[in-house]
Order: structure tokens, then sequence, then C-alpha cells
């Protein structure tokens, strides 16, 4: 009798893996995906933070100037910077100007580009002071903006509320 070597693999062994790689593809792909989408919002939940840190400073400086001239206690508008919302597809992100005097106020400068628009709308004086600081992307292009706000103001006592904390909307647009 003629022993035959039987060496490699069948066909139907090698479809069972192929199968077997697809399969955890399909799961891979998209978790990979998401992943590199939540990490693009790490900008602006940092930022935020950063910003509202700012201004809590800036507010609670008891000499606080705009122009020179000293003010009652309040929290500053600035931005927006980058003007408009960065282009997605902007490798790296947009160049932004964080240089301007409501900047400077609160401590806030970005070193590189950044991925969001940010801005600070802030109004009153003293006790009915108050601001929102938010950051909006476009990060797949879809026209649906991700945005990331927190806010701040002052109680009746004279403390600062911080406003829950980090608000979200649509953050992995």
């Amino acid at each position: 009798m003629l022993k035959r070597d039987m060496k490699g693999f069948t066909l139907i062994e090698l479809m069972i893996v192929v199968a077997i790689i697809g399969i955890l593809a399909a799961v891979a792909i998209p978790a990979f995906l998401r992943y590199v989408q939540k990490s693009k919002t790490i900008e602006a939940e940092n930022n935020i933070r950063k910003i509202y840190d700012g201004e809590v400073a800036y507010y609670q400086d008891e000499k606080a100037t705009i122009g020179g001239t000293y003010t009652t206690r309040a929290f500053t508008n600035a931005g927006p910077s980058p003007a408009t919302v960065p282009p997605t597809g902007t490798k790296g992100g947009t160049a932004a100007s964080f240089e301007g005097d409501e900047w400077k106020r609160i401590s806030f400068s970005v070193d590189g580009p950044v991925l969001y628009m940010y801005r600070v709308t802030a109004g009153g004086t003293g006790t009915t002071s108050s601001f929102t600081a938010n950051a909006i992307g476009d990060q797949d292009g879809d026209g649906t903006y991700s945005t990331f706000l927190r806010t701040g103001s002052i109680d009746a006592s004279g403390n600062i509320q911080g406003g829950g904390g980090l608000y979200k909307v649509n953050e992995l647009e």
C-alpha cells in the first residue's frame, strides 16, 4: 500500500479561517472607528475644562481690569476661534488664534491646530454674572455638529456654580 504524505490545508479549512477573520473584522472595524471618533472629542472636553477654569480664575481676581480700567467682577466673552467651524478632513485641524485680549484674560491658548471652534458668551456682573463656554465641530462631514458646553454662574451668596458639568450634544455625531 502506498502511503500519501499529506501536507497543507484543505479548501474547507481555508474557507473556515477566512470566515472567522471576516467576522472578527466586522466586529473590530466599527469599534476602532468609534474609538478614533471618541479620541477626537477629548480635545473639546479638555479645552472646555481649561476655558471654564480660566473664567472662574478671571472672575475671582479682585483686580480684574479691561483695558486698564477696574471693573465689577464679571465673566468675559471670548471668540469665536477659529472664526468658523473647521472643515472635516482637515488633517491635524485648523489653525486658530487665541492671541486676543479676551483669551488672554482667561489664560487660554492652544499650541497647535484645533478640530473645534471655541467661544465663550458671558453676561451680567456681580451676582448676575454667567457664561457659557462651547466647542462646535463636524468630524464626519455630514452637516451634524457635535457640541460641548459648560456653563458657570454666580448664586446670591456670590459662589460660583458650575452648571452641572460638561453637556454634550451629538458627541460622536
